[in-house]
């Protein structure tokens, strides 16, 4: 048995700390690391994740030449190749091929080195569609250590791991840990040996302080040099994580295949510190938008190239916060201060790039014109057949009798809707349904004229009492939520329906210790009054206010004509300690099979009581229909008998290990606390199609971008008789030195907001 000494130092760049401290450990370990290589010429050393390198390189250039000499020499390795070891659950596809883009870019440019194995020590779960995602960019295996033995059972030490799609990869588990914290290594290098498998004659040890990095003392070392005979018929070999792949793919046809997820660690981390989990979903989704635009509407190939490296520099920030202790919502409550800047700049780039990308689009190909228009750009690679919302601006008029028409004239449907907007008139909201080709584009004009004939909807929507309809759907609201659901004319829901729940959530920060939510409820959601909000044939939707426990909950429910879909809406103002709020939906009959949204794909679960993460989507298949959960706002979720149950919110303290002898202290926060937002569409199909519903969570996140284009237009479009709630001083002046007397008729209509009421 040769066991390859994979010297390490595991550095969280935040958690107990803030990044700040990181960058200083960054420092002191490479210090550290290249002093060793040097004082022991038997001793390797591997280092990963380009972010630190960077800092490195930045604040030290001399100790980087040093590093940069080590690795030419063989004796520094690097591993991974990503810019962070980050969590694997939570990010996108998109998120997680820029998180190695970023990192094999630098260390190609910076070393000539593009690291292979894939290397995540600390990461809390593995998605089933990870081995499809790294081979994609060309990886051929992977590093972990949870879920450990406990958690889940391996064939095998070392296995070749198959993801959902197809492909695979060559997976290691580490054991028994990937940091020691003793000089003496005999534990460890026995621990590894029995957790190796003879038959491939090889396996790793790692060793070396880590966490707030460090990595191997001069005991270590000296200790190793000392024993490396001592254990009989074991080797123990300096190496890398690259000389143990060389190794084990020699003999790859003796190694079991694993096909299924690598999950039930630490549920918590699903769903708790939502508002970060909920930013960086939404904000990845942003950058792949600005991606696809610039590909889809820049013109020439040095714009479209300067635009995604201004995107790039976003991705920069986005794939840091990915870091599992940050996303996983583990860290200290100080470090997510700058959590949020990091993604909030990456948010700004991303629009700010958007309306580069749009509004030059349509300055280069929208002749200036006498009319107001509204311009839709999909840049996804498939085509939007849905409903989109605006506020065409036209200088606080009413909307009269305007209309839109289409690129042929023709009258486009559309309802007004309440606007957001707190002012009556003065904005105007309405909503269309419409379709727009893969990597395409709509231009409607907004007219002030005698319109053409509507076309009415084929299904419209009906409401009648507390049902909204629109032909096969029918949704019926209660007192609890939603009563009934209602598609083809048969009944999906239990007797106890869609509702919201709160639970006792005594879990530390991570929940360490199990793989369900099942302590007691705390409250349901009950004497709910629903109001009328909007109503018409294209949409119709009504909402209620209620306090569950000491949280405030606003719900609203929505029906669109022609959509197998209902959309509910929810904004809660949560105000719990060791409570969790969850969203049940009790099923009518039991599923014939549970279907998981991940990034890149998907994966078939078993029902059971064990939360588990999801990506976009989570779907259940039963008699009669396939019904689909899509959601860029929430990641946890169960599906146990007929209820199937999604984990909303969590407020245990923060960064809390569940020491429950701690005494009180100001800076002790719960987590989650404050406004949160949710947007949920349940949809219906004939059967279950994965690509249908993949394509229908992006376009949930990445609706088409849509945008007012005035330039050429005459405005306002009153000229010289403004409505008069849009008076300002000089009118009536004007009108008591006798002049614009045509404004009579109008005189008594109201007055300007600023305008004293006496």
């Amino acid at each position: 048995m040769v066991v390859h000494l994979i010297a390490n130092a595991h550095l969280d760049p935040i958690w107990l700390w803030n990044w700040q401290a990181g960058v200083d450990e960054a420092l002191a370990t490479f210090r550290s690391a290249v002093d060793r290589c040097h004082e022991y010429p038997e001793f390797r050393y591997t280092r990963g994740e380009s972010w630190l390198y960077q800092w490195v390189e930045e604040l030290d250039p001399g100790l980087f030449n040093e590093v940069r000499a080590l690795i030419e020499s063989g004796r520094w390795s690097i591993a991974g190749g990503q810019l962070i070891q980050p969590d694997a659950n939570l990010p996108t596809a998109a998120g997680w091929k820029k998180q190695i883009e970023l990192g094999q870019r630098y260390f190609k440019d910076r070393f000539g080195v593009s690291p292979r194995i894939g290397y995540n020590v600390d990461t809390f779960g593995h998605p089933a569609t990870l081995p499809d995602i790294l081979c994609d960019v060309g990886y051929r295996g992977y590093v972990f250590h949870r879920p450990n033995e406990s958690q889940v059972k391996l064939p095998a030490q070392t296995f070749r791991w198959r993801g959902s799609g197809g492909s695979e990869i060559l997976g290691f588990r580490i054991a028994p840990a990937y940091v020691t914290r003793s000089d003496d290594l005999e534990g460890q290098i026995d621990l590894s040996v029995k957790a190796a498998d003879p038959a491939l004659g090889h396996t790793m040890m790692f060793y070396g302080l880590g966490n707030h990095g460090g990595g191997p003392t001069k005991a270590n070392i000296e200790w190793l040099l000392k024993h490396q005979n001592s254990f009989g018929d074991v080797e123990l070999r300096f190496s890398t994580v690259d000389e143990f792949y060389s190794a084990a793919e020699a003999k790859r046809d003796l190694v079991p295949i694993v096909d299924y997820e690598l999950q039930k660690t630490f549920p918590g981390c699903y769903s708790v510190m939502h508002d970060v989990k909920q930013v960086q979903h939404r904000t990845e989704r942003l950058l792949e938008q600005a991606e696809e635009l610039a590909h889809a509407f820049c013109t020439g190939s040095k714009s479209t190239h300067d635009s995604i490296e201004r995107i790039n520099t976003a991705w920069h920030d986005l794939a840091f916060t990915q870091f599992h202790d940050i996303l996983a919502g583990t860290s200290v409550p100080s470090s997510y201060v700058s959590t949020r800047h990091m993604q909030g700049r990456a948010g700004i780039i991303g629009e700010e790039e958007i309306v580069r990308i749009s509004r030059r689009h349509a300055r280069a190909n929208l002749p200036c014109e006498d009319v107001q228009r509204l311009v839709i750009l999909n840049g996804s690679d498939h085509s939007f057949d849905g409903h989109v919302e605006c506020e065409p601006f036209i200088d606080f008029d009413d909307w009269g009798t305007r209309w839109f028409a289409d690129e042929e004239g023709n009258p486009v449907p559309y309802q007004l809707i309440t606007s957001e907007p707190n002012t009556g008139p003065m904005m105007h909201r309405a909503v269309l349904p419409l379709e727009v080709s893969a990597k395409g584009s709509r231009v409607l004009k907004l007219l002030d004229a005698a319109e053409g004939e509507i076309p009415p909807p084929v299904d419209p929507v009906r409401l009648q009492g507390l049902c909204l309809s629109n032909g096969k759907l029918s949704a019926e609201l209660s007192p609890n939520g939603i009563r009934s659901l209602k598609w083809n004319g048969k009944e999906f829901l239990g007797k106890e329906g869609i509702s919201l729940q709160l639970r006792e959530d005594q879990g530390d920060t991570w929940v360490f210790h199990n793989t369900a939510f099942e302590e007691a409820l705390a409250g349901n959601l009950t004497d709910l009054e629903w109001t009328l909000e909007d109503e018409g044939p294209i949409r119709a939707r009504m909402f209620a206010d209620q306090t569950l426990g000491d949280s405030k909950i606003r719900i609203a429910v929505t029906v669109y004509e022609g959509k197998p879909e209902v959309h509910i809406n929810l904004h809660v103002v949560f105000s719990e300690r060791h409570k969790l709020l969850q969203l049940p939906i009790h099923l009518q009959a039991y599923p014939n099979t549970w279907n998981s949204g991940l990034a890149g794909g998907h994966v078939t679960r078993k029902p059971g009581v064990d939360e588990m993460p999801f990506c976009g989507w989570d779907s259940v298949q039963m008699p009669g229909a396939s019904l689909s959960l899509h959601t860029p706002d929430t990641y946890s979720s169960r599906l146990d008998g007929d209820t199937w149950q999604f984990t909303l919110l969590r407020s245990p303290l923060m960064a809390w290990t569940g020491d429950s002898e701690l005494k009180p202290a100001f800076s002790r926060r719960f987590s989650d606390q404050g406004w949160h937002d949710f947007h949920f569409i349940l949809r219906f199909d004939e059967s279950f199609d994965p690509t249908r519903c993949e394509h229908s969570s992006a376009h949930q996140a990445k609706p088409p971008v849509l945008f007012d284009h005035y330039v050429g237009m005459n405005r306002p479009a009153w000229g010289n008789a403004p409505p008069r709630r849009l008076w300002t001083p000089d009118i009536p002046h004007a009108r008591s030195l006798g002049f614009m007397k045509h404004l009579d008729t109008i005189a008594d209509e109201g007055r300007n907001w600023e305008e004293s009421p006496d």
